[in-house]
């Protein structure tokens, strides 16, 4: 069974996707990038309601839990929004 099988199996996010898991160039941590489901909207992390799109941020590291001895680390670039309800560009709501 593939890694990513078993990530979306055990610990799923709706509005996300794991899209491929590969080891770090040191060997010692395994980083899976994470994309947003097509059809999903990003949900404003102020309001937490969805929000149109507004623009994409550069990619950023999150530490996940561990496994088999290895880090984790979730990569994702992070959307901004441009909430009309908030008046505001804000970094999208995530999980």
């Amino acid at each position: 069974m593939e890694l990513i099988t078993i990530l979306s199996r055990r610990h799923r996010f709706r509005a996300f996707i794991y899209e491929r898991a590969h080891f770090s160039a040191d060997k010692k941590s395994i980083e899976v990038a994470v994309r947003p489901r097509k059809g999903s909207s990003a949900i404003c992390s102020r309001c937490h309601l969805p929000a149109p799109g507004y623009d994409q941020l550069a990619e950023r590291r999150f530490e996940f839990i561990p496994l088999w001895g290895f880090f984790v680390f979730l990569l994702y670039t992070m959307r901004r929004v441009n909430c009309r309800r908030c008046g505001i560009v804000a970094v999208e709501e995530v999980p």
